[in-house]
């Protein structure tokens, strides 16, 4: 009798790992932990910017980097191509543009031009610069993006296009926003859940996750671009918040624009190829 042995197709079984791990870290990050905490919180009560509720907040808002983490120690994590990174000079720059552009074009539109009013008060209520930039650098920046576009990301690259790509992540990152309308003390549940001003807010994050991709990947700044251009993004607009309709859609429109250039940019010159096949990073950003 002749044995036939039957062997794997490595594609296929890269595929499948990369599917794996992209369902689990959807479930821990967006059930599990996210999810987990922040339904948690009004059992005991209070705001998020009070004790205990705000630990519960922190930990929930940590949800997409601890999927992250625990998704690379569950299963393989070289399901994706590595990628290195550009010297920082390149994308620094750009994401620090693009991530506060939207806030300031916003805040010169509605607010005619009267910028800095609130700034001063918001870093002084902070503790200073040094505390707002670690807070904002560590609430959003790294709480989310080794996540969000240095875990899903790269594996939503490997089978779809940069718009697609963009879209999936896009609005599950707005789904994952979601349950922070329910709870006191975040900005979302000051818009109010069922507002226009909310549907503005959840409908950027789509064409804001093409900026994300283009200093990610195009830019080649990895997953520390993203941290960089989210970073760029929150700070900017707790200075210059813009919490009503006409602010959002200002936004909206300003990051559409921009959007688009990366796309067109994107288009019209290819990024160069970045890949290897080791890395010393916590987690690959490419694809």
């Amino acid at each position: 009798m002749t044995r036939v042995t039957m062997q794997k197709n490595p594609a296929s079984t890269r595929r499948a790992a990369t599917l794996r791990g992209q369902l689990l870290f959807f479930a821990l990050a967006c059930a599990v932990i996210s999810g987990g905490f922040w339904m948690a919180l009004p059992l005991v009560g209070g705001a998020v910017t009070t004790s205990p509720g705000i630990w519960l907040y922190s930990l929930g808002a940590c949800g997409p980097s601890l999927a992250a983490l625990l998704a690379v120690l569950l299963l393989s994590r070289g399901d994706v191509p590595r990628r290195r990174i550009r010297r920082p000079w390149v994308w620094v720059p750009a994401a620090l543009v693009l991530g506060a552009l939207p806030a300031v074009v916003s805040a010169v539109i509605v607010s005619g031009g009267r910028l800095g009013a609130h700034a001063g008060e918001t870093i002084t209520s902070m503790g200073g610069l040094l505390p707002f930039i670690a807070i904002f650098l560590l609430t959003g920046p790294i709480a989310e993006e080794f996540g969000w576009r240095g875990y899903v990301q790269p594996r939503l690259r490997m089978r779809l296009g940069v718009l697609p790509t963009a879209a999936v992540l896009g609005a599950t990152w707005a789904v994952w926003h979601l349950p922070l309308f329910l709870l006191a003390g975040t900005g979302q549940h000051a818009m109010g859940l069922f507002t226009p001003r909310a549907g503005v807010y959840l409908l950027t994050m789509v064409p804001l996750s093409v900026l994300f991709l283009f200093v990610s990947e195009w830019l080649s700044g990895g997953v520390w671009a993203a941290i960089v251009l989210h970073f760029a993004g929150n700070a900017t607009g707790a200075l210059l918040p813009q919490a009503n309709l006409a602010g959002g859609l200002a936004q909206l429109g300003v990051v559409v624009a921009l959007a688009c250039g990366c796309l067109w940019a994107w288009r019209r010159i290819p990024p160069r190829s970045a890949t290897r096949s080791t890395d010393s990073h916590f987690v690959p950003v490419g694809g």
